[in-house]
This record gives structure tokens, C-alpha cells and sequence, in this order.
């Protein structure tokens, strides 16, 4: 899949270069509308309490998620990771006190050593790429995500249930991911209440059996 992930991540890379050229709102340069940003970041809180330990996002964009949890008084060790060298200079001149902790990493490809309390993940992959490669790469992230996180990971996606699918967003089926995630993490919640088109799964490292 080399070949075809560096045209996947090309196209990617264009995408959202554009949109951070054209737009000076946070949810509009990662191309989501300002109440969908707000639902799925309310909804990841819901993974656990991030007071205090490490958090790992990825595709964080601009680092909203970092300022959602400074509205809300949260205080964690934050770090945000993206491919697109363009979002991390951006997210670094807007948020000044952490520009050490935002990264250029593609956590598929450049493996992280260190673990963190928390990973989580919104929207990272709702652009639909070409050779139909959304959900192999879906899979492959969502495994390095749990693989990274002591405790949990959590990540939101675009619904297959919707029924109003809009141009070039790539639908996950819920029942697909679900059926992939439970071949490795035995802990699951899946939530599809938030949003018409839209769901997250929560991944937990502790057996139920512990």
C-alpha cells in the first residue's frame, strides 16, 4: 500500500492546505462546521477524565481541541500531531505556550515511542481518497491509536447512516470498524446519538475480565 498511501497522503496534504489558505475560522480550515467541531469534541470528552494525565491528537489541525479544553479548565499534557506542516506552523503561532508540543508526524508510518494516557483522533479522515483506501487506512490508524494509549482512545467519524451525504466525504460503516476493532480491544463503546451523520468509538486497554 506504500505507493498508494504517499498519493492518499498528497492528496490530503492539498486538500487541506487549500482550506487553511482560505479560511481564518478554526472549524472551517479543518472543514467541519462550527456545530459538528463542537459535538465531537463535547463527545470525546466523554473517554475519561483528561485532568492530569497525557493526551495524544492526532490530526489535531489548529489545536481547537487544545483551546475546548482550556475553555472547559482542563489541564492535561497535551500534544497534537498532524502530516500537514502548514496546520502545525499555523497552530503554533495561534497557540504560542504550547508550540512545542504540536508535531508533524504521521503516526502510521514514524511509530511514537512514548505511550500516553489518552489518544484521540476527530474526524482525521473524512476526505474521500481515491482507491478506496479510507477504510484500510482507517483500520491502521485506529490500531496505532489503542497501540499508543495506556488507558483509552477514542475517535469520531463520518456515519454510513446518514441520510444526507454530502461531495467528496468518504461514510464509514459503523458495523465494519466495529467488527475490526473487536479483533484486538474487547472493551468497546460505539455512539451514534450525537449526530445524524457522524459516530465515535471509545477503545479501553482494561479488560473487562480485570
Amino acid at each position: 500500500m506504500d505507493d498508494r498511501y504517499k498519493d492518499v497522503k498528497a492528496q490530503n496534504l492539498a486538500y487541506f492546505s487549500r482550506t487553511l489558505e482560505k479560511f481564518v475560522d478554526e472549524h472551517q480550515a479543518v472543514a467541519q462546521s462550527q456545530l459538528s467541531h463542537r459535538k465531537r469534541f463535547e463527545k470525546i470528552l466523554e473517554l475519561g477524565d483528561f485532568s492530569g494525565h497525557s493526551l495524544l491528537d492526532v490530526g489535531c489541525g489548529l489545536g481547537g481541541f487544545y483551546e475546548f479544553l482550556q475553555e472547559r479548565g482542563i489541564k492535561c499534557r497535551y500534544t497534537g500531531v498532524d502530516i500537514n506542516p502548514g496546520m502545525i506552523a499555523a497552530a503554533r503561532e495561534r497557540l504560542p505556550e504550547i508550540k512545542e508540543q504540536f508535531l508533524v508526524r504521521d503516526i502510521i508510518e514514524e511509530k511514537l515511542g512514548l505511550p500516553f494516557d489518552y489518544v484521540i483522533s476527530i474526524g482525521p479522515l473524512n476526505l474521500q481518497f481515491a482507491d478506496g483506501l479510507n477504510l484500510e487506512i482507517s483500520r491502521r490508524l485506529i490500531r496505532e491509536m489503542f497501540r499508543l494509549a495506556r488507558v483509552g482512545a477514542a475517535i469520531s467519524m463520518t456515519s454510513g447512516l446518514t441520510q444526507r451525504p454530502g461531495p467528496g466525504t468518504f461514510y464509514y460503516d459503523p458495523l465494519s470498524l466495529l467488527a475490526d476493532t473487536f479483533t484486538y480491544c474487547t472493551n468497546v463503546r460505539f455512539d451514534h446519538s450525537y449526530l445524524p451523520h457522524d459516530f465515535t468509538l471509545f477503545l479501553y486497554k482494561r479488560d473487562l475480565y480485570t
